[in-house]
Parts: structure tokens; C-alpha cells; sequence
């Protein structure tokens, strides 16, 4: 499905945890790398959202 939608809207889809999406254009590849990064999963952690 995530291939799907990619192809289909000509975007990337970026994952953070389970609780946060992000769609970017694929020359945005900075971007992209910050949202995935480990760095910023952990900084967008949610107590009540971290079984999830």
C-alpha cells in the first residue's frame, strides 16, 4: 500500500514511531533524512503513545 500511494501522489512516505506520517517530495531528501532520523523519533515520543 505505502508503494502504492507513493507512486501514485509522487510522494515519499516517512514514518516516525507509529503515531506520526509525513509525506515529502522526493527531492527533498534532507528533509526526509531529519524526520526518520533517530534523533527526532526519540524527541517526538509521546508517553502515552509508546506501546503502540
Amino acid at each position: 500500500m505505502r508503494a502504492a500511494v507513493e507512486r501514485h501522489f509522487g510522494v515519499r512516505v516517512a514514518f516516525q514511531n507509529c503515531h506520526r506520517i509525513a509525506l515529502f517530495d522526493p527531492a527533498a531528501r534532507d528533509e526526509y533524512a531529519h524526520f526518520v532520523s533517530p534523533r527526532a523519533q526519540v524527541l517526538n515520543q509521546k508517553p502515552e503513545l509508546v506501546n503502540c
